[in-house]
């Protein structure tokens, strides 16, 4: 179609929408016929009204109380997990919560993702990878691609449909099909959690717009917020003004909480393999972010990859390192030109491998990881809010074009920072912060975490019963 038939049929969606809700044919027994692209349509169009914004909320909120009222009569609320990766993954908790409760029923979808640059193999392979994860967890997984042909099912071969989402990404642009959110039925209510915590920002200042203000985040039902600042930030950034946002604390951080967690990390059998019991064990965290045309630009990985070989073999008896990259770092690289082709990237890993005092861990649960770890260099941006649940030194390693938002800068005044070219500054780190224990910037990062991220101090319980309570309430349940 070209521009103009688009624009008549967007034209036609918003007219259909809105007639169906001035009739009254807008009901819990017709509400499916329609898609969120419906919304999605007006919510466009909405955002260039002088009160469209008042407009939309008032049609957005007359929907979900249609859904609302319908679940609430329901005996059982199908809860669908939207993942598209092991590492987004929030914690068994709030699952376990919904399934031991009489009125949900949960269950994993898990999605692939379709990201650019990617390959259909290593769509596969990575599809299957966070599939086995999470079937190793003893979870309801649904199962949404074929792994044999790479063909995604549709909602009627898998017969089932969750009722509730709970998407674990904003990137609705990396789904296909029945799974990209404009085609889910509109009788269907999202929620979101989101997959990290936010804090970059780009020269532009535009990307806490993509935080905050993606179209699933203007959709959603529920926004359940990390920290104080992320409900700020919902509030200044969204279309919505964050009026769907609440600050319930971040699940995947209430492991942190936990004394004892069961929980598999590399740490013991890396001990071992190095022969020191005392070895610091640290963590070197890169960034997927390497080409100048990205949203943000956060990965030093060009400039550094070998020299972390370098510096943990020459460390090797009084250290031990977990290389753990990002997952899209894999396919990143090799579009960047760092490896010519996926076996010089293998190649790479396999030399941390060989290593006599390093491991790799790309995905799964990375709690126990953190926890029993020293220290983490890196440039993953999320990490500098989570790894403060640990109360441990980190390195930031910068470069030209790395920005932050207003939480984000607050951050990095309580951590250490190097350009990821210094090599002399790494090193010292190592040597100064990690081995001979001169962390002086402690009590400064514990008062930061006192201040902003400590929910537990703050609700008295973690933030997986914040959101279950918050369901409940509001289905009144």
């Amino acid at each position: 179609m070209n521009r103009m038939e688009i624009m008549e049929q967007k034209h036609k969606m918003i007219n259909l929408l809105l007639d169906a809700i001035d009739t009254g044919a807008m009901n819990e027994q017709t509400i499916d016929r329609f898609t969120y692209y419906y919304l999605a349509v007006f919510l466009e169009a909405a955002q260039q009204l002088e009160n469209g914004k008042e407009l939309y909320w008032k049609i957005k909120s007359y929907l979900e109380n249609i859904n609302v009222k319908k679940l609430r009569k329901q005996d059982k609320i199908i809860v669908g997990f939207i993942a598209n990766y092991a590492s987004s993954w929030i914690g068994e908790e709030l699952y376990q919560l919904f399934s031991q409760s009489d009125k949900f029923e949960p269950y994993v979808f898990l999605i692939a993702n379709h990201a650019p640059g990617q390959s259909q193999t290593q769509i596969i392979e990575e599809y299957s990878k966070n599939l086995t994860y999470f079937q190793s967890e003893n979870l309801r997984v649904v199962q949404t691609m074929d792994i044999n042909t790479g063909i995604q099912y549709t909602w009627e071969q898998m017969g089932i449909k969750p009722q509730l989402c709970i998407w674990l990404t904003p990137w609705t642009a990396l789904f296909r099909e029945s799974f990209h959110l404009l085609n889910y039925s509109l009788g269907i209510l999202h929620t979101y959690i989101p997959y990290g915590m936010m804090v970059a920002d780009n020269e532009a200042k535009k990307f806490p717009y993509d935080q905050y203000n993606q179209l699933l985040h203007n959709l959603t039902w529920k926004n359940f917020e990390e920290s104080r600042s992320s409900l700020e930030m919902a509030r200044k950034y969204s279309f919505v003004d964050g009026r769907n946002a609440i600050y319930t604390g971040y699940p995947k951080m209430d492991a942190f909480y936990v004394k004892d967690l069961v929980e598999n990390d590399p740490w013991d059998a890396l001990i071992q393999k190095a022969g020191n019991p005392n070895a610091k064990k640290i963590i070197y965290a890169p960034h997927h972010t390497l080409a100048s045309d990205e949203p943000v630009n956060f990965s030093t990985f060009a400039s550094n990859y070998l020299y972390f070989l370098e510096l943990a073999e020459k460390y090797q008896n009084e250290t031990v390192w977990v290389f753990k990259p990002h997952p899209h770092l894999v396919y990143k690289a090799v579009k960047e030109g760092i490896f010519a082709n996926p076996e010089e990237w293998d190649a790479y890993v396999q030399r941390w491998k060989n290593l006599k005092n390093a491991e790799v861990m790309k995905e799964g649960m990375y709690h126990n990881l953190f926890n029993r770890s020293d220290a983490m260099i890196l440039d993953s941006v999320s990490f500098l809010a989570e790894y403060l649940y640990v109360h441990k030194p980190l390195l930031m390693l910068t470069r030209d074009g790395q920005y932050y938002n207003d939480f984000g800068k607050e951050l990095m005044k309580v951590h250490y920072a190097a350009a990821g070219t210094d090599e002399k500054a790494i090193e010292q780190f190592v040597t100064d912060v990690v081995l001979n224990g001169n962390d002086e910037n402690k009590e400064m990062r514990e008062e930061f975490f006192a201040d902003n991220l400590d929910y537990m101090k703050t609700f008295g319980k973690n933030a997986a019963a914040n959101i279950f309570e918050q369901i409940k309430l509001e289905l009144d349940y």
